[in-house]
């Protein structure tokens, strides 16, 4: 499927550069100076993704002379491993458990193995969040039977997830799949009951600048049938003061999102693109906070794909120990 039908292309970037047609891997080649041009799948607007997506590429954009990188808006991680098992994205952003289905072919991609992606490196944790407003009559997920809400755009983790709990406890709620920033404005205005969305999220942040806000997770009841019938997610923390709905912290399901990259990619592309991310951590973390604390060297078994063997000299040279199961194929 052409990127066109798939994307819709917006370069939110410090340096911004102009979108270019693919070659066999996807990038293309200036003319003029023979720079790559990458395209960062990320997610939509307001969510961790873009925001990870976007301190990636401004410190690619400031510090590689023969790089130049857009960052896309995407349905996030089901959206982005399929554009980049098609050559329609160089690098980008998934969630582990969506990583681990493309790769081996299971679940919701059963079948469909997409044998080009690698891990590029670790991100941060994303804990699911069920979010409403807080005079909502929702208090349980079992309340969203029946209620508008927007599961998160199509083919992201957020979607598969909010998906799979509905199934699990036999809810049937209205579903809608916005983007992340046009459904804060839709609980706002009234048009949905509540919508999914991953912590960190500026999104939720935002909107309890104007309104007071509810968080609704899985109870401890429901925690263990769900992971029963769902065995590749995390039980993980929300901290205390993340938000105001959660000034005492919250539990719920959630995962590692990570950065992937195509096996296309030359190994000493891959190496000088790790080079220059973790040389310039400093500029990630006034960004993206979140993201500077998930990639230390410490989390590199964070992940459930193999690296890039440009991704595994590198990390091997900072002393890292690769576990055998995420050593590429090549």
């Amino acid at each position: 499927m052409k990127r066109w039908a798939l994307i819709i292309s917006v370069c939110t970037l410090i340096t911004t550069v102009g979108c270019s047609g693919s070659s066999e891997s996807g990038a293309s080649e200036n003319t003029d100076g023979g720079d790559l041009e990458y395209s960062i799948g990320a997610g939509t607007t307001g969510g961790g993704f873009h925001t990870g997506g976007t301190a990636l590429s401004n410190v690619l954009n400031e510090n590689m002379d023969k790089m130049e990188t857009v960052v896309e808006v995407t349905g996030s991680s089901k959206d982005n491993v399929q554009l980049m098992q098609g050559g329609e994205i160089e690098l980008g952003l998934s969630s582990t458990e969506v990583a681990w289905e493309a790769f081996n072919g299971e679940f919701s991609l059963e079948g469909m193995e997409h044998d080009k992606l690698r891990t590029l490196l670790p991100g941060w944790p994303g804990v699911y969040m069920f979010v409403t407003l807080a005079d909502s009559e929702i208090k349980t997920i079992e309340d969203l039977d029946g209620k508008s809400y927007s599961a998160g755009p199509k083919g992201s983790a957020n979607e598969i997830f909010a998906e799979r709990v509905f199934d699990t406890f036999d809810i049937e709620p209205d579903v809608v799949n916005l983007p992340t920033s046009d459904a804060a404005n839709a609980l706002k205005d009234g048009t949905v009951d509540g919508f999914s969305i991953a912590w960190p999220s500026s999104a939720v942040t935002e909107l309890e600048t104007s309104h007071e806000v509810k968080i609704v997770t899985l109870s401890e009841e429901e925690k263990q049938t769900f992971l029963d019938n769902n065995p590749p997610y995390l039980w993980l923390d929300i901290p205390e003061d993340a938000y105001n709905a959660a000034s005492k912290g919250i539990e719920n399901f959630g995962l590692y999102n990570l950065f992937i990259v195509s096996s296309d990619i030359p190994e000493e592309t891959v190496y000088e693109i790790l080079k220059t991310v973790y040389e310039n951590t400093d500029t990630i973390e006034q960004v993206w906070p979140q993201m500077a604390e998930g990639m230390t060297i410490e989390n590199v078994d964070q992940t459930t794909i193999p690296y890039h063997k440009g991704a595994v000299k590198f990390f091997e040279e900072q002393g890292a120990d690769i576990p055998e199961e995420l050593i590429p194929p090549e």
